[in-house]
Formats: structure tokens, C-alpha cells, sequence
């Protein structure tokens, strides 16, 4: 838990910075496609697939400054695909994996330019978001296709064997007028047994704030 202790600690650096800094309060939301994967010890086929993510924002606005903040609260559809392949009896077979995880990340907002008094949100301000990020699987499932015909499973993070409840790693994102790119890499690991298993998600999302 060395990763967790540190996210911890930079979320309490982060708090202290940006209540010093901040100026107003301004909420907004969030929405858009999203690509994720997972990075699994010992697998190279795993791939991105889509999906999308959205939620809101509560940010801490600098007045006459460039540095600022937020803490999102966001609904995230992930997981991966792998290619097609084989299996033993030479029947295509093909992976695919979507988790539910409701994600918190705590960001420092960083202007590329001062606020002033004729600034009313961030359309005309570009700007880079960096932070930490806690988050929670709420279930998903698994489908493994062979020959065309699918079999499902569930996932459910409080069963033993499963996945983790709980994820962590780093956010960075650059926007500017309403659009934001984000990058999400996880530093958990989903699986609860087995080698390294971390999620990446990078989304593309409509973002404002008033």
C-alpha cells in the first residue's frame, strides 16, 4: 500500500495549496467516449475498446491567479478486448472484459494564462489538470466468445478471487474551450490474484464550468 499512502498524502498537499488559492466555487459537467485497457502482467494481447464515461465537477476558482482546482466525481465504463485467436481445438476465440468504477480524482488546475475580471469560465483559458485519483468498482462482466457464441460472467469486487474494490493512480488532461483530453493510468491492481494488472483509460469529454 506504499502507492495508496502517497495518493493520500498528495491529496492532502493538494487541498491545503488550493484553499489558499482559491476564490469562488463553480460546478460543471462532464461527458464523452472514453478508450480504456489493461495493462496485464505476462498478457500482450489485450487492446482498448470503447466506451464512455461522465459526471460533475466542483472546481476552486483563482481569482487573479493561474492555479486553481477540482475534485470530480465520475461514472466510468472500462475494461479491454483482446485480439482474435485460437484456442487448443482451433476455434476463434476472442476476450472482452467491461467494469464499473466510480472515480474521484483531485486536480490541480494550472491557467496557461492569469484569470481576470472579464472571465466568466475557462472557454478562452487553456489549461493542464494533473492529480491524484481514488476509485470504485461497483461490478461489471466478462464475456469470453468462442466460435461466435458468447458466455458471460459477472463481476463482483466483494467475492474472493475477484477483482479489487478499489484502484488508484495519476490523472493529467489538457483543455481548452469546452474540450478536454484526459489520460488515466491506474497503479492498483485490478486483479485481487495473479500478476500486475493496472487499468489506462483516456477519454475525450465536453467539460465546462460556471
Amino acid at each position: 500500500m506504499k502507492h495508496g499512502r502517497l495518493i493520500i498524502l498528495i491529496l492532502f498537499l493538494l487541498a491545503g495549496v488550493l484553499s489558499a488559492k482559491a476564490q469562488r466555487i463553480g460546478g460543471g459537467l462532464m461527458v464523452g467516449p472514453a478508450l480504456s485497457t489493461m495493462r496485464i502482467q505476462g498478457n500482450d494481447s489485450t487492446r482498448f475498446r470503447p466506451d464512455f464515461t461522465g459526471g460533475v465537477r466542483i472546481a476552486l476558482i483563482p481569482k487573479h491567479s493561474v492555479i486553481g482546482g477540482e475534485i470530480d466525481v465520475i461514472y466510468s465504463r472500462q475494461g479491454t478486448s483482446s485480439k482474435k485467436g485460437l484456442d487448443e481445438n482451433n476455434n476463434t476465440i476472442r476476450y472482452k472484459q467491461r467494469s464499473h468504477y466510480i472515480n474521484i480524482p483531485l486536480l490541480l488546475n494550472i491557467y496557461f494564462r492569469r484569470w481576470t475580471e472579464d472571465d466568466h469560465d475557462e472557454s478562452k483559458i487553456p489549461r493542464l489538470r494533473i492529480g491524484p485519483q481514488i476509485g470504485f468498482c461497483v461490478g461489471g462482466n466478462e464475456v469470453l466468445e468462442v466460435k461466435g457464441k458468447k458466455k458471460q460472467q459477472y463481476i463482483t469486487p466483494w467475492e474472493r478471487g475477484s477483482y479489487n474494490w478499489l484502484d488508484y493512480g495519476f490523472t493529467a488532461a489538457v483543455s481548452y474551450w469546452f474540450v478536454e483530453v484526459r489520460y488515466t493510468f491506474g497503479m492498483a491492481n485490478v486483479f485481487k490474484e495473479g500478476g500486475k494488472s493496472t487499468n489506462h483509460v483516456i477519454s475525450v469529454t465536453w467539460s465546462d464550468i460556471w
